[in-house]
């Protein structure tokens, strides 16, 4: 941002954007959850609702400052056995919006969840956000959508605060107040929430791996998973297409784990907008499954993927070779035009393991059953007349 005696118009719609999310929101979140916590009976709801508070600790999914809180509300009773603290307590009743918690709600979508995933959709879109400006179209359409969710978590009242943001002088005075002090420290309130985030999908990862390397233990190099692995040696963005159940996901999960004996940090993630959020300066490859739809195509995917096409490619360029993302994709959406014809690195570089090049042979389909086999320690219970049959 420029300095905030000369912001440009975008620049002063980009913040008072961002002051609505950072200032109000919170505090109206804030107020909602007193009204389903009250206040006064907070220790009485703390000490109901420890078993899923020691769960959520165990799991790692609420930080060590959170539990501080927590610990200090008077009348709780914690376990004897508990280290330095970590804590959390489960909103019943609000049900999960139809696009999950971590992307934005539908246009129509009338809900408390709704509201509470906008909210936090917005927030952490500024949180990565790279450019300071907004255009009047943008800013609209966006501010509509978060005044909508406050004034319904403020039980159909437009907050106060809304109004005000929209009345501060950002060209003089209250700017350099607003920069100064208020501007930071909501920087440094999203920082933590960022590194809480990263957190926990790190932790979540290392689960998901432990549990590859064990399945692993099956898996047999075919010329299919050998052209992969070449490949996205080669390459930055690998996409691998075959019909259901022809071990797109096993190959791609092989390959990933011989990467991380290379260093590299294996994230899997669901869209473009988690490989621009969770990029760090570390070796990364980035694992989607079924990255354009289970069972047929998705154009609010394709089109997310060609929006975000130039940002994408960019953070691939970023230390030479040392972020990677590697897709599966069933073969009729890969052999679907608008794909093939699609403005995205996605469709760049692809193997089909069906092809007759990667196609397996009767050798490799033996070997593949044989490993299956002897990791349920069942290779003796067929004979090789039977393996030759069913191969």
């Amino acid at each position: 941002m420029t300095s905030t005696s000369q912001l440009s118009e975008g620049e002063i719609k980009f913040t008072r954007f961002f002051l609505l999310n950072f200032k109000v929101s919170p505090d109206i979140a804030r107020r909602y959850f007193d009204g389903v916590f009250p206040p006064t009976h907070l220790a009485h709801i703390i000490n109901n609702s420890m078993h899923d508070i020691m769960k959520l600790n165990k799991s790692r999914i609420i930080n060590k400052a959170q539990l501080e809180i927590l610990r200090s509300v008077p009348g709780t009773v914690w376990p004897s056995y508990l280290p330095p603290k970590h804590v959390g307590t489960k909103c019943k009743g609000l049900a999960t919006p139809t696009n999950g918690w971590d992307k934005l709600p539908k246009p129509n979508e009338i809900s408390l969840g709704a509201d509470l995933a906008t909210l936090k959709w917005h927030r952490n879109d500024l949180a990565h956000a790279t450019v300071t400006c907004m255009d009047s179209n943008e800013f609209t359409d966006k501010w509509n959508q978060v005044e909508k969710a406050l004034t319904s978590l403020n039980r159909g009242q437009k907050p106060l605060g809304v109004i005000d943001i929209l009345k501060y002088d950002l060209d003089g005075e209250q700017a350099n107040i607003l920069a100064n002090a208020e501007l930071k420290q909501m920087k440094e309130e999203l920082y933590l929430d960022c590194e809480k985030e990263k957190e926990q999908i790190e932790n979540t990862n290392t689960d998901l791996v432990e549990a590859w390397i064990k399945d692993d233990e099956s898996f047999f190099e075919t010329q299919g998973s050998k052209l992969v692995d070449d490949k996205i040696n080669e390459c930055n963005c690998l996409v691998v297409t075959s019909n259901s159940g022809l071990g797109k996901t096993a190959t791609i999960r092989h390959i990933a784990l011989k990467l991380k004996y290379k260093g590299f940090e294996i994230v899997p993630v669901e869209s473009p907008e988690d490989i621009i959020k969770y990029k760090t300066n570390k070796k990364q490859l980035f694992l989607i499954d079924d990255v354009l739809g289970k069972y047929d195509l998705s154009p609010t995917r394709l089109d997310e993927w060609e929006s975000k096409n130039e940002k994408i490619i960019s953070c691939l360029n970023i230390g030479g070779g040392s972020k990677k993302i590697m897709c599966t994709l069933r073969l009729q959406i890969a052999r679907n035009k608008r794909f093939k014809n699609a403005s995205t690195i996605l469709n760049k570089t692809v193997i089909n393991l069906q092809h007759e090049s990667c196609a397996l042979s009767k050798e490799e389909k033996k070997n593949i059953l044989m490993s299956h086999l002897r990791r349920s320690n069942l290779e003796n219970n067929i004979t090789t007349e039977e393996v030759a049959k069913n191969v």
